[in-house]
């Protein structure tokens, strides 16, 4: 098995790392993003003509990565009709560093190109606040940054985020509580990934959401039945999602193949094809790639069936 390390859309992974660290707690940002379980399914939006190799989100996925590798913290978010928290999180980032998101990447204005990320989540780890502004580690490559209140205020309520769970959410004060083993951290989180599948299947049929195979399948019907993918299309999965899901679905087989030889395999010949996918893609070849999408939404359904038989 070939490792990649690299950047990668990590956000909430890289954040949470750094806040861990706070406290003398070194773990990897791809165990992170593992244990989360954002990476497990695939979600299709009819309304925003988007899919997500994914189907949950990182609003909750920290935690759960948090929770299964023996952690506990303080979690707080605040109603979006309402003021933004700031007294509040003046007195919590006094005592430490915390993990904020989502974010509305469109109003982070210390990246230069966030007038084209309008709507884009994003998490990031605040370390000090004055009355003019709040400081931030983002792990997009933006160290020791600054934001003026006022814009953090309007990223922070994430009004524009359509998936989104929570406004002014944040985590603070992680405090270790348990020592799972790897083995024991691998058994609970298939236990979270066959949940994370059994809600899917639980949900209403819903003619706007798709899940698993059929929402890779919708891609597939995009561009062939529906006169070709949109340049909003093209450019969400050629510039974020086939190469996160090529890096997401590689840092599980990684870190299953002691525990789950099997579900490892089948996530690093995922991996493979989402970079079959990424390259057609950006050559612009759109009927190879149906064809190659077709091949990425079996192998969605093989996975989804050997870990629920489990």
């Amino acid at each position: 098995m070939l490792p990649y390390i690299g950047n990668g859309a990590y956000c909430y992974a890289n954040s949470s790392a750094m806040l861990l660290e706070t406290i003398g707690e070194k773990v990897s940002p791809a165990v992170l993003e593992v244990l989360s379980g954002v990476g497990i399914g695939a979600m299709w939006h009819e309304e925003q003509k988007v899919i997500y190799f994914g189907q949950e989100i990182p609003d909750r996925g920290v935690s759960h990565a948090f929770e299964l590798l023996g952690f506990r913290w303080t979690e707080k978010s605040g109603d979006a009709k309402g003021e933004p928290p700031l007294e509040e999180l003046r007195r919590d980032v006094e005592h430490g560093p915390l993990l904020l998101g989502p974010l509305d990447m469109g109003y982070l204005t210390y990246n230069p190109n966030a007038a084209y990320l309008g709507g884009a989540d994003h998490f990031v780890l605040a370390y000090r606040m004055d009355e003019q502004a709040i400081y931030l580690h983002d792990p997009a490559g933006f160290p020791f940054v600054s934001l003026p209140l006022s814009q953090f205020v309007l990223a922070w309520k994430a009004e524009k985020i359509f998936d989104r769970l929570f406004s002014y959410h944040y985590w603070t004060a992680p405090k270790r509580v348990g020592s799972p083993s790897e083995e024991e951290q691998a058994a609970n989180a298939l236990r979270l990934f066959q949940g994370i599948y059994q809600e899917s299947a639980s949900a209403k049929p819903n003619a706007s959401v798709l899940f698993g195979k059929e929402a890779i399948l919708r891609v597939v019907k995009r561009i062939e039945e529906e006169g070709g993918l949109s340049p909003a299309e093209v450019g969400h999965l050629s510039y974020f999602a086939l190469q996160l899901g090529a890096r997401r679905a590689m840092d599980f087989a990684m870190f299953f193949s002691k525990h789950a030889p099997e579900l490892a395999a089948i996530k690093e010949k995922q991996a493979k094809q989402f970079g079959r996918c990424h390259t057609l893609i950006v050559e612009k070849n759109e009927q190879e790639l149906a064809n190659a999408m077709r091949v990425l939404a079996d192998i969605e359904e093989e996975f989804r069936q050997v870990l629920c038989d489990k």
